[in-house]
């Protein structure tokens, strides 16, 4: 129905604007201030019915921001459309909108939680009466609506979890847990290339859409189709669960016989026997035959081996998904996707059992046990970077120790946490827990002003060796005695950054001294003369 379409376009207009992926995990502006993002997401909300009430007649009984949460709350919305329209009404008694940001955040959980909405039925126009079967009402009831996505922006990793109840009709609930995703168009470029091509450097602007642009968005008239738009990415697990809560029994008796009964769920098998597609469709129709002879639930749930790697712009038809992914259906509830520990006390094999219990995977997270078991093999880099997120928020100092370990190492992840935990550390602090500047180094680093400017970035990173910002200092001094200008701008960023601080003067003296005794005794001038 065009009320609903435009209402639906401007709802969704104002939503993307307001509701950016991520959550607060950065400094925000103070609470009072307007450029909060809950403040902002409140006026944006405001902006929005100010846009629908051109086309309906929107109330509501309040819009309440919390900007410390980064949330806002809509209350008690009523829609009631206008002309031939005003059959159409909906309300919604609650809309909760947390983990709202200006700004990306390396980690973000958004949550929209919405209660007591209803949508009549004559907001569909012809199929209001269809519609009137199934929900048993002039209306669409949905008690509580819950979304729930978390998301890594450096990885690309998100997990997403929907929950919908809708009294008398259903309850569906689903999850995907995806390595990597990310919305993909593989023809974009070239379209938009193609529409390049065709512009006229000599003749009228460039810019000015002709007519043949207005109506192919991409500018090429022998090709009126759209870009190809999908997802891609790898599908790590997923489930769909779908629970009667009465629409059965409205929908059942209008169902030929034929196609309700076993014959006619075995109708559903038409693949060839022995193929992928052929034994999904087996899978789905016994579910569909319990579901009949007991009305419950049925579960559709991806639980592979390993990450599914998949391309939606590739896909021709949902079969095409169906044998990609190769869904397993039940009646019964979706499979937990993690390996469960029956014992927490079994500490047969102290790693795995430590490592579960300090992710909370598979055995409920636990802080102490873990690091009763993990602190014997801290030496371990996986085990050393475990540890430095149990203890970032207790001891800082401990994290920060066992950070500079796993990030030596190269193990994934450790360097980011290493920088985390040196933010959370005065600068005494960390140069304490860093090698000293005059600690031993290896020959090797003294080989030329290349091999000196190196080494000092690699001390300075942690990259293969332990992070050192007084050795470093040591090792780039050397190499800007030679005249080696990244070495000395190697020495400008680390004084940039800790400036006259006392800790990093007397750490600074300290690698001075070193450097001087390498330069005497190593007797660096012709050795980085003759190089």
């Amino acid at each position: 129905m065009p009320l609903t379409r435009r209402l639906a376009a401007g709802t969704a207009l104002a939503a993307l604007l307001a509701l950016p992926a991520s959550a607060q995990t950065a400094p925000a502006p103070a609470p009072g201030s307007f450029l909060s993002p809950a403040n902002i997401a409140a006026g944006l909300l405001r902006a929005a019915v100010s846009y629908g009430r051109i086309l309906a007649d929107i109330r509501y009984g309040a819009i309440e921001a919390d900007p410390v949460r980064g949330g806002v709350i809509l209350r008690d919305l009523q829609v009631n459309g206008l002309g031939d329209h005003a059959n159409c009404h909906v309300s919604l008694g609650r809309l909760e909108l947390s983990g709202l940001s200006l700004w990306y955040s390396e980690h973000s959980h958004l949550r929209i939680d919405a209660g007591d909405l209803s949508v009549a039925n004559n907001c569909f126009g012809p199929n209001a009466a269809m519609i009137g079967v199934v929900t048993g009402t002039d209306h669409i009831p949905l008690a509580s609506l819950a979304i729930d996505l978390r998301q890594s922006m450096g990885s690309g990793a998100a997990v997403m979890d929907i929950e919908a109840v809708s009294p008398g009709i259903a309850r569906i609930e689903a999850s995907a847990d995806f390595d990597h995703v990310s919305i993909f168009s593989p023809d974009l470029l070239s379209r938009m290339a193609e529409g390049d091509q065709r512009t006229d450097p000599f003749g009228a602007d460039p810019f000015a859409p002709d007519e043949d642009d207005l109506a192919t968005p991409f500018g090429n008239p022998s090709d009126t189709s759209e870009p190809s738009v999908g997802l891609h990415g790898s599908l790590r697990a997923a489930h769909l669960t779908v629970e009667n809560l009465g629409v059965w029994e409205r929908v059942n008796p209008m169902l030929p016989p034929d196609i309700a009964g076993p014959q006619g769920m075995e109708a559903l098998v038409t693949a060839p026997p022995g193929t992928p597609l052929h034994q999904l469709q087996q899978g789905l129709a016994e579910a569909l035959k319990n579901f009949v002879a007991q009305p419950g639930r049925i579960t559709a749930e991806i639980r592979p081996q390993a990450p599914i790697a998949f391309d939606s712009t590739a896909w021709t038809s949902p079969e095409d998904a169906a044998a990609l992914f190769m869904p397993a259906f039940s009646n019964a509830l979706p499979t937990p996707p993690l390996a469960l520990i029956a014992d927490p006390q079994d500490a047969s094999d102290p790693r795995a059992l430590g490592l579960a219990l300090a992710r909370g995977e598979g055995v409920p997270r636990n802080t102490r046990r873990a690091l009763e078991l993990l602190t014997p093999l801290q030496d371990d880099p996986e085990i050393a970077l475990a540890l430095a997120d149990l203890l970032a928020d207790s001891d800082p100092a401990a994290a920060y120790v066992h950070a500079l370990q796993a990030a030596a190492t190269g193990t994934p992840g450790a360097m980011a946490a290493l920088d985390r935990a040196e933010a959370r550390l005065a600068t005494a602090d960390l140069l304490a827990a860093q090698p000293a500047a005059d600690s031993a180094l290896e020959d090797d680093a003294f080989a030329s002003a290349v091999a000196l400017r190196e080494a000092a970035l690699a001390r300075a990173e942690g990259r293969g060796q332990t992070r050192s910002y007084g050795l470093a200092w040591r090792l780039a001094t050397l190499a800007a005695a030679a005249g080696d200008s990244p070495a000395r701008a190697l020495m400008d960023r680390l004084q940039a950054r800790f400036g006259d601080d006392p800790a990093w003067i007397a750490a600074r003296a300290q690698a001075a001294d070193a450097a001087l005794e390498d330069w005497t005794d190593r007797d660096l001038a012709t050795t980085l003369a003759a190089r």
